[in-house]
């Protein structure tokens, strides 16, 4: 009987310290980079012993891997609970849009160094299999933008909505992925991360003009979107 009740916090005690672990390993990229985020570097962030992380992960690659499982099914689920259909309700597509495409921007920008790690180990990772399933991780959250976009296709003035829709995100995402990556300072040199309201509204207008969205309202901010 001590023992069935002691197993429950050994349980406890094992997922917390893989979260710990976990959390200092995405605090090593955040702050210090791929390369630099080895074993005994993310080991002495969480506090453990180099041997108890090998215990977990036989390998950097295993413990960065799941590092990208985590983020991105996290970010998914944050997602999903706020672009919720049932939350948008009242707003116009233009503000959708509008309020989306910040929204994008400022979460690319506020964990710019993470994300760009997290790219170029899944951009440079030498197996197909893992590439093929880190994109499509990856790129969850973007469907649920389509099918905020696919429910309002009366607004929609495109001849071809549903293609038009799956390629004004995708370019989207490859604008901002490409800006998370670059290391220059303007929007000029291709920064678009450090001009939040210039680029959002760039890239609202590409977007809003390319699907001939129908009405000129005018957008709400960020703060006023639901959640």
């Amino acid at each position: 009987m001590r023992h069935a009740e002691a197993l429950p916090t050994v349980q406890e005690r094992g997922r917390n310290s893989l979260e710990r672990l976990l959390a200092a390993a995405e605090q090593t990229l955040e702050s210090a980079g791929l390369e630099a985020a080895t074993v005994p570097a993310i080991a002495a962030r969480a506090g453990m012993s180099v041997g108890n992380v090998y215990k977990r992960f036989p390998d950097k690659d295993s413990l960065i891997n799941a590092v990208y499982d985590r983020f991105f099914s996290d970010a998914f689920a944050a997602n999903e609970f706020a672009l919720d259909p049932a939350k948008w309700e009242g707003f116009s597509s233009t503000e959708v849009v509008s309020t989306l495409v910040t929204g994008m921007i400022e979460g690319y920008r506020s964990r710019r160094p993470l994300i760009r790690a997290l790219l170029l180990y899944a951009q440079t990772h030498p197996d197909d299999e893992f590439r093929s399933h880190a994109e499509q991780l990856r790129l969850q959250s973007l469907e649920l933008f389509e099918r905020l976009l696919r429910d309002r296709r009366a607004d929609i003035g495109h001849p071809h909505p549903e293609r038009a829709i799956r390629f004004v995100v995708m370019l989207l995402a490859h604008a901002l992925q490409n800006a998370v990556m670059s290391e220059g300072g303007g929007i000029s040199s291709g920064d678009f991360l450090s001009h939040i309201p210039e680029t959002a509204g760039e890239l609202s207008r590409i977007v809003i003009g390319y699907l001939r969205i129908r009405g000129t309202e005018r957008p709400r901010a960020l703060s006023q979107a639901r959640r």
